[in-house]
């Protein structure tokens, strides 16, 4: 149980939102789905790490271990340059373009780039009327507020789908129907390599293939899989019960679940990384993971009232329904932005339909189609 709440408080107290934020913005529009991508690899990475070593060494060990690699990624960010946007934005044009220089390793390539992000920066001081606009008002623009509803409606979605659940209460959620055939060590360790196996695959599918279509795979394979794991749980509510052939068919369904729900928990960093606009991308981002984190904490301390309550079944079909939501919020809200700047798609949520089926085609400007 101290394992477990230690766990709780590295995952919720990451540098993911920070990395998210920084990783949009200093990435070029074809790689930066599979660089946003990239730390839940790492992070995916860590919880096999941590759960492997915590199956052979004392935990107290394992902690101490946990301290070498954010102390490595800490020497390593003093060292990163600053984000073009946020210098342009704060009149540092020559640090800018030495660092649009650096990251792009091209001289030319990056002087068309620091005029483009100049333009767009001097374009929207334009349309300014106050300077020190507030926060609040600064929220109920479209660019900013239509981002914000999809990130929390899918967030709070994500979270009821289950994804970190699993992470905290694998063990748990395994013995309900694998009786003692796995130790509670080993249990941690599979799910945790299945996790990074789909983790993987995700990181190299953003290169290819569109968002909308990932997550609404993603959402569909994890919202079946659950679903139908709860059918099976509610038709033989004691797992002794269940044949060697049900077992298999379950532990299919389980890593079909984990696999797709991965998904899903790469989702969120990719739409605050492109989504919002560069104005309030940081500081919205923050209230974004604050209430996200606050949702999971509630979730993980309630599991065992709402398991002894519903049981598995209810539990998987509690996972399944969100699943499902989680597809009907993004095929129709969700719009594609992979391959588009993060300025055209900050101009796509000017546009006055909520839907992505009414957008209109903004061709002459280079927007979303």
């Amino acid at each position: 149980m101290r394992k477990k709440t230690y766990t709780r408080l590295d995952i919720r107290t990451d540098a993911f939102l920070s990395f998210k934020v920084y990783i949009a913005e200093i990435s070029e529009p074809r790689l930066r789905g599979v660089l946003i991508g990239a730390p839940f690899v790492a992070y995916s990475i860590g919880i096999l790490l941590i759960y492997g070593l915590g199956y052979a060494l004392h935990w107290r060990t394992v902690a101490w271990c946990a301290i070498i690699l954010p102390s490595i990624s800490f020497v390593a960010v003093i060292f990163a340059p600053e984000t073009p946007t946020w210098l342009i934005r704060h009149n540092r044009t020559l640090k800018a373009a030495s660092a649009l220089s650096f990251l792009r390793g091209d001289e030319e390539k990056a002087k068309r780039e620091l005029q483009q992000l100049t333009q767009r920066y001097e374009r929207e001081r334009a349309f300014m009327t106050v300077s020190s606009e507030r926060f609040v008002n600064i929220l109920k623009r479209k660019s900013v507020l239509k981002p914000l509803v999809i990130i929390n409606a899918f967030n709070m979605l994500q979270v009821f789908s289950g994804v970190y659940l699993v992470i905290f209460y694998a063990v748990d959620i395994i013995r309900e129907f694998g009786g003692n055939v796995v130790s509670a060590g080993m249990a941690a360790v599979l799910t945790a390599a299945v996790r990074l196996v789909f983790t993987f695959i995700y990181c190299f599918l953003l290169m290819y293939t569109r968002r909308r279509m990932m997550g609404i795979v993603s959402g569909l394979g994890s919202g079946i899989s659950a679903t139908a794991l709860a059918i099976i749980f509610f038709a033989i509510p004691n797992s002794e019960d269940m044949s060697t052939a049900m077992r298999c068919f379950c532990a299919v369904l389980l890593i079909t679940y984990i696999g797709c729900s991965t998904g899903y928990m790469v989702m969120p960093g990719i739409m605050v990384g492109e989504l919002l606009p560069a104005k309030v991308r940081g500081q919205v981002a923050g209230y974004i993971f604050c209430l996200f984190n606050i949702g999971i904490f509630v979730l993980a301390k309630a599991y065992p009232l709402i398991s002894d309550s519903l049981k598995t079944s209810g539990l998987f079909l509690i996972f399944g329904i969100a699943s499902l939501l989680g597809v009907i919020l993004l095929h129709f809200m969700l719009p594609e932005s992979k391959g588009q700047t993060l300025g055209a798609i900050e101009d796509y949520f000017m546009q006055n339909p909520w839907l992505w089926s009414k957008r209109q085609f903004w061709s002459s400007r280079g927007d979303i189609n």
